[in-house]
């Protein structure tokens, strides 16, 4: 006889279940859907940086991801998930930009010692963004310098590329990634809000570092493709600062956690991405190791809390699926 559950379903029909939910999503790729999204997606992107240059915003890259989404017929289904997340992350950008006209107003910080502190506690005395300039920086752009550059930009693409393709097998899974994304963003508004912290190149300026140089600006003027900032996010205050939690940590962070709950071997070829994003926001004077330690915890803290909204009879628990794969009502495309 069966074993059954409190609610009457067998223990056998309940693992059965489950595991055909958890093979549906395999299921749904094949080679032209595959082929129809990867040409798509870089048509899109090919059109978008001829037409607009390099700078790719959150509504431009919401645009260029509807592209694949509508060759797959999924455009509605897109809408639907996307336009709240890049909306909430646009105001998100908003407020953190207001938080640095209001420091401007009043006249409060940025506060320049701590993060040197911490960074002389940790390394003996060295500040690490001096070091590792020292080592690498040799006056000139090198060719490690524009790998290093094109890599910090995929912190604007990466993250909502990957959410794209987790959404596409399992909804559930978006879901969570994206209500962390939006609830880490946030949580670092407030933190610049309070505790605005000058990064290593403004400490520079001021006199409390040697001179470090702005790698990721000089290595902006001397590309050759034009660029221009999109009518959103032009309109869009900005802050100069933004440094305390580290978000380009933050979300590559998020990006190796999003990957490896995904698929744990996706999740280990993000790992050097992540470590490489570290390395390169020291190196280009964006950041303290103290920085990276807090968006470390800012990101640890937002996964495992909507991981426990989303629980049974919590806050988000509707957003716990499970859902039919979205890839599994894309236009027939079946070899």
């Amino acid at each position: 006889m069966p074993l059954a559950s409190p609610q009457g379903a067998s223990v056998e029909a309940l693992v059965a279940s489950r595991v055909r939910h958890a093979a549906a999503p395999l299921a749904t790729w094949t080679r032209r859907r595959t082929a129809v999204l990867v040409v798509a997606y870089a048509a899109a992107l090919a059109g978008m940086v001829l037409v607009k240059g390099l700078f790719i915003s959150g509504d431009r890259y919401f645009l260029i991801l509807l592209v694949p989404a509508l060759a797959l017929g999924l455009g509605r289904a897109y809408a639907r998930d996307f336009l709240p997340f890049v909306v909430l992350i646009l105001l998100y950008e908003e407020v953190r930009g207001l938080a640095h006209s209001l420091h401007v107003a009043i006249g409060y910080g940025p506060f320049v010692e701590p993060p040197i502190w911490l960074d002389r506690l940790l390394f003996l005395g060295s500040v690490p963004p001096e070091a590792v300039q020292r080592w690498l920086w040799s006056g000139d752009l090198q060719w490690y310098d524009q790998a290093l550059a094109l890599l910090n930009r995929a912190h604007f693409f990466v993250p909502p590329t990957l959410l794209f393709l987790i959404w596409l097998e399992r909804r559930d899974l978006f879901y969570r990634c994206a209500a962390t994304m939006v609830v880490v963003s946030f949580a670092a508004a407030v933190i610049f809000l309070v505790f605005p912290v000058a990064p290593p190149w403004r400490a520079s300026e001021l006199g409390d570092l040697a001179e470090l140089v702005k790698i990721g600006s000089v290595q902006a003027a001397s590309a050759p493709v034009e660029t221009s900032r999109s009518l959103i996010a032009d309109t869009l205050l900005r802050n100069p600062y933004a440094a305390v939690p580290s978000l380009h940590t933050g979300y590559s962070l998020l990006t190796l956690i999003f990957a490896w709950t995904w698929r744990r071997r996706v999740g280990i070829a993000f790992i050097p991405y992540t470590a490489l994003m570290w390395f390169t926001i020291v190196y280009f004077a964006d950041h303290y190791v103290a920085d990276i330690l807090a968006g470390i915890a800012v990101a640890v803290a937002g996964w495992i809390l909507v991981g426990r909204a989303l629980r049974p009879g919590r806050p988000l628990a509707r957003f716990a699926g499970p859902f039919p794969a979205p890839l599994a009502g894309a236009r027939t495309f079946e070899r």
